[in-house]
């Protein structure tokens, strides 16, 4: 077990599959430091901008694991702690933008990082032990994205094409904290889509407790109820899908995401993560503002990859499909049949 932990944290804590084969042009980026803000462990926060075209809006919740007990929170534990210069430097797929093939090339774009271990949902100090020695976690995912919001409100006020997206542990940041900002942008064209973040969590696993998130669930009108739960992130598309009707989710994993099947046998879950992951979006395919796109194969994020603009499921380019549902264009659902045939455009 010791050895998964150590192999989905390398994984987990870049919050996607990176490619050094598309650094941004230098002085594309600017990293901003947010007074009173903080990482898990009490280092300075900061996040990331890059300005493009103020018209269009792309905010992007970072992965990178995540901790609930002394074992998972502790400094050799399954989560990163801290924001560091370099930590977009070396992201492809859509943050690429020398290729003109990239859907969100010209858009502005807030990176909000992650360094809090509750996947951008909790505003609360926690304490452990571990060998007799204590620290302090705090868990403020949700309070760092806040100021980070009130700061892109600041900068961008009436975007009429917003993207709201996240990879891994961002994935779940972005669909609790979209209903923040689609209230903000009521006029937007928004789309709303996690990237490797979807499926259950065990019934027996206390972290949304742990991190306090039921505390800052939206809860403007219309939104419903949403309560700590094995379907906690199918509760969440569901009550934003049909508080926001003119909004558009989605989501993409792989059929046997390694780095989310393993977090789940850690957190006490069952093997057949596969299957349980695909029964949670089965109701939610039902509704008519939401798209799933399941791929072949067992790997971990996509939309920072080089694998964005490779990959393909019966035909359908992942890269065309993502950009169809930017354009408000009504799309199907994907899913792989024979799930180990691997599938990519040509060209790419």
């Amino acid at each position: 077990m010791k050895r998964l932990i150590v192999l989905l944290v390398l994984v987990f804590v870049a919050g996607s599959a990176l490619s050094q084969d598309a650094t941004p042009p230098n002085g594309a980026w600017q990293q901003i430091e947010l007074e009173g803000a903080v990482c898990a462990r009490g280092t300075p926060y900061s996040f990331f901008s890059h300005v493009g075209d103020p018209d269009k809006l792309m905010v992007y919740f970072q992965g990178g694991g995540a901790c609930w007990d002394a074992s998972t929170c502790q400094p050799s534990g399954t989560f990163d702690d801290s924001v560091e210069p370099n930590d977009i430097s070396f992201y492809g797929g859509i943050f690429d933008f020398t290729d003109s093939d990239n859907p969100v090339v010209d858009y502005s774009i807030v990176v909000i990082p992650y360094c809090t271990g509750d996947v951008h949902t909790g505003a609360v100090e926690r304490e452990f032990s571990v060998g007799g020695e204590e620290f302090t976690i705090a868990f403020n995912g949700f309070a760092n994205t806040q100021a980070v919001l009130d700061w892109t409100y600041e900068q961008y006020d009436a975007p009429s094409e917003l993207v709201i997206t996240g990879s891994s542990a961002g994935a779940y940041g972005a669909i609790f904290n979209a209903p923040y900002v689609l209230v903000h942008y009521p006029d937007a064209r928004a789309l709303v889509l996690g990237d490797a973040g979807v499926g259950v969590f065990p019934a027996e696993w206390d972290g949304l407790t742990l991190w306090g998130t039921a505390d800052n669930l939206y809860s403007g009108e219309g939104y419903g109820d949403v309560e700590p739960s094995v379907d906690f992130a199918s509760n969440l598309y569901q009550a934003a899908a049909a508080a926001f009707p003119n909004a558009q989710f989605a989501v993409y994993t792989s059929d046997s995401d390694f780095v989310q099947a393993g977090f789940y046998l850690m957190q006490g879950g069952a093997k057949d993560w596969s299957a349980i992951m695909r029964n949670s979006i089965v109701s939610l395919d039902e509704l008519d503002n939401f798209r799933s796109y399941i791929a072949w194969g067992s790997t971990h994020t996509i939309l920072a990859s080089r694998l964005f603009y490779q990959m393909q499921v019966g035909g359908v380019s992942f890269r065309d499909w993502f950009a169809a549902l930017i354009d408000g264009d009504s799309l199907p659902n994907v899913q792989c049949e024979d799930c180990e045939i691997t599938e990519v455009a040509r060209g790419r």
